[in-house]
């Protein structure tokens, strides 16, 4: 294929997402007149061997927040037998996120009340969790800074503290930690240039997690398509050892569908995957499903659903 052939496909092929995108917002602006836009948590049990399989999410547990804020990109982590769900918490009036935990029993049920962990003066999401030589970190999104800070839990799980930060100067989007052949990787989203955060996959390898030198994928962006680019969640393997990721679908608009692909090539010069399954909001009824994590047992999702919105009186 010659260099004019592959300008002009990639042109059209942008040219018909943004058409999509913008009969879809058409659309949207009529159907949420008066509603606002409210994520949710979802919660079930699903065995290791069945995370490959196109999920079932009448048969999840929906865990709603308050009808002041929206609940997203939930992460969940076992310790001593309890299990607890780390998320993305919005306050409407804030407009600011924060992280915050709320604990579940065995099947996915809320035990007791939300806290707050940690928040700043800049909005906060996706609070990726890892442990590493004994201790537990956590890898949330700040887009707004620029940059990726790591924060060590001190007392779990509601204390937690700053390291250091790993990479600086990028506007880095749900940021993945995971080690494959010898290294350790973080794939995220990223606005670089004319690349959008919504339609793309970044990478950047080092020798350790808690590295402060990444280097940069040779093929970056290893995709740039609003169907299949941003992280939707925890990098996992399969039984078998195989590598899986799940991505978001935001053609349509953000966050409206969920896939999970198989990795299937991983070196610091190439990349490839292969789509496995893909499930959207649609088959529940909600206008979107974006993100999924899975330790010992539970999977946790999110999804967007349309709600009144609150109105205030100010008047004395």
């Amino acid at each position: 294929m010659n260099d004019f052939l592959k300008i002009f496909l990639r042109f059209w092929h942008h040219w018909q997402q943004a058409h999509i995108r913008r009969r879809s917002r058409k659309i949207d602006k009529s159907d949420e007149q008066g509603l606002r836009q409210q994520w949710f948590l979802l919660t079930g049990l699903v065995k290791r061997s069945n995370l490959t399989q196109h999920p079932d999410l009448k048969n999840l547990n929906p865990i709603y927040p308050p009808d002041s804020a929206f609940w997203a990109d939930p992460f969940v982590w076992v310790r001593d037998g309890r299990r607890y769900v780390f998320f993305e918490d919005l306050p409407f009036k804030a407009g600011r996120g924060r992280i915050s935990v709320i604990e579940v029993n065995e099947n996915g049920t809320q035990i007791g009340d939300f806290k707050p962990v940690l928040e700043t003066s800049h909005h906060l999401s996706y609070p990726f969790l890892f442990e590493y030589q004994g201790e537990l970190y956590m890898m949330p999104e700040q887009t707004e800074v620029k940059r990726l800070d790591l924060y060590r839990c001190t007392e779990f799980p509601h204390q937690w503290v700053f390291e250091k930060t790993l990479i600086d100067g990028i506007k880095i989007a749900d940021a993945t930690l995971f080690e494959h052949e010898g290294r350790w990787w973080i794939f995220c989203a990223a606005k670089q240039g004319r690349v959008r955060i919504n339609e793309s996959l970044f990478a950047f390898h080092a020798d350790n997690p808690l590295s402060t030198e990444w280097t940069a994928h040779a093929a970056n962006p290893l995709v740039r398509d609003l169907r299949f680019g941003r992280q939707g969640g925890r990098i996992f393997r399969d039984e078998s050892g195989r590598l899986f990721r799940p991505s978001q679908d935001c053609l349509r608009r953000y966050g409206h569908a969920l896939n999970l692909s198989e990795i299937q090539m991983l070196t610091p010069s190439n990349y490839a995957e292969s789509l496995v399954w893909r499930v959207s909001g649609d088959e529940i009824g909600m206008r979107a499903v974006h993100h999924m994590d899975w330790q010992d047992g539970l999977v946790v999702m999110d999804a967007q659903r349309l709600v009144q919105q609150t109105v205030v009186n100010t008047k004395e």
